[in-house]
């Protein structure tokens, strides 16, 4: 097993030589970027399966690595990954909008893993449980030689979610939480 980590967004993503830093949102005068946060998220749960002895491959290591989004799921597959896991954070223009999904491309091992994954952090997070749901639209669920999926960890516009995901505490725990699941059921 090898496991493609995708922070999502980032330098590239949607157009050359520009940042995507994705959702945004401002508290008292900061400004939190779904690229920044969930790039952390990527780091963590690289060194997480590091510890584990399973490879991975990151589609983007910092907030400078070109990732066109194009490119990601050919990247993981060149680079000899069996399993893909993109990570984003949600928004919404309402700031009522709340709660943890997994988005999967197939039927069979991308549904069975989302929802593991789905039933996992939502039992360690306590936030609310969005559901697991078919998308075939987004070039990052394109990745074709096993499971993937694509986990929106909460909601940036959210001020309970975006509170919870930030916390150096919450983060490690989501990601043993994600090694686990791929560790008892790959």
């Amino acid at each position: 097993m090898k496991i493609a980590i995708d922070p999502g967004h980032g330098m590239n993503n949607s157009a050359l030589g520009v940042f995507d830093p994705g959702a945004t949102k401002k508290v008292n005068g900061v400004t939190f970027a779904e690229a920044d946060i969930v790039l952390r998220y990527g780091l963590t749960l690289k060194e997480k399966l590091e510890g584990r002895n399973i490879p991975s491959f990151m589609t983007r290591s910092s907030s400078a690595d070109p990732a066109p989004v194009g490119g990601r799921a050919t990247r993981a597959r060149n680079a000899g990954c069996t399993h893909f896991v993109s990570l984003h954070l949600n928004s919404a223009g309402s700031p009522n909008a709340t709660g943890l999904e997994v988005l999967f491309r197939d039927d069979g091992k991308d549904q069975a893993l989302a929802s593991r994954l789905q039933q996992k952090l939502v039992g360690i997070t306590s936030l609310n449980d969005r559901g697991i749901k078919k998308r075939t639209d987004l070039a990052v669920l394109k990745f074709s030689p096993g499971p993937v999926v694509l986990i929106e960890l909460g909601f940036i516009s959210n001020d309970r979610d975006r509170d919870f995901v930030i916390l150096r505490e919450n983060r490690l725990a989501i990601c043993q939480a994600i090694v686990e699941v791929f560790t008892t059921n790959s």
